[in-house]
């Protein structure tokens, strides 16, 4: 493997400090960590509190955790995350659903789902920018109503299936080093000392 970017490296320091937060991807430990520390699920068919809803009332507390608050309670925790990463990480965790990012899923499902199993079969790129286009939002507006399409699993006790990717990978990395290293030696003159 190359060597790692800036961005990269200040995600896996930051990875090292948010406890699973890299930064880019999150673990799903992490997810399943900021879920119970939310210790809440946000439904706006249940409770639609946000200003201008139907629940919303000026100087009176929804009945669930606002993001800024428990912002502040993360960041009492050492956590370090913007709210929107906090919402994202929450649709993740299927603790955070509205109106939009119901329809956005839905749409995206359909548009990603192979054409064999009736949806169209796009990239996720390709999905993204005919949601946007769809709905009249900005790309960025549909990713973050959608969940991490990649959650980085970093657990310990990993299934066979898992360790059994893990072996390929490292066979694959040592098979793509020996390679190498035999170029490098046929360039110098062979396999002198």
């Amino acid at each position: 493997m190359g060597k790692l970017t800036k961005r990269q490296k200040r995600a896996k320091l930051v990875g090292k400090k948010n406890g699973g937060w890299n930064g880019m991807n999150p673990s799903r430990q992490f997810v399943e960590r900021i879920c119970h520390l939310y210790g809440d699920v946000y439904d706006d068919r249940e409770e639609d509190s946000a200003p201008g809803g139907l629940d919303w009332k000026p100087g009176q507390r929804s009945l669930h955790k606002s993001l800024v608050s428990f912002q502040w309670e993360l960041d009492e925790l050492g956590i370090k995350l913007t709210t929107g990463k906090i919402k994202k990480i929450l649709i993740t965790g299927g603790c955070w659903t509205t109106e939009r990012t119901r329809e956005v899923g839905l749409l995206y499902e359909t548009l990603t789902t192979a054409e064999s199993e009736g949806g169209q079969g796009l990239s996720h790129q390709a999905a993204v920018k005919a949601i946007s286009s769809e709905l009249e939002l900005s790309v960025g507006m549909i990713c973050m109503s959608l969940p991490y399409n990649r959650v980085v699993y970093t657990l310990d006790d990993k299934s066979s299936n898992a360790k059994r990717c893990d072996r390929s990978r490292e066979k694959r990395k040592n098979a793509a080093s020996n390679v190498s290293n035999k170029e490098v030696r046929s360039h110098h003159g062979g396999d002198r000392p």
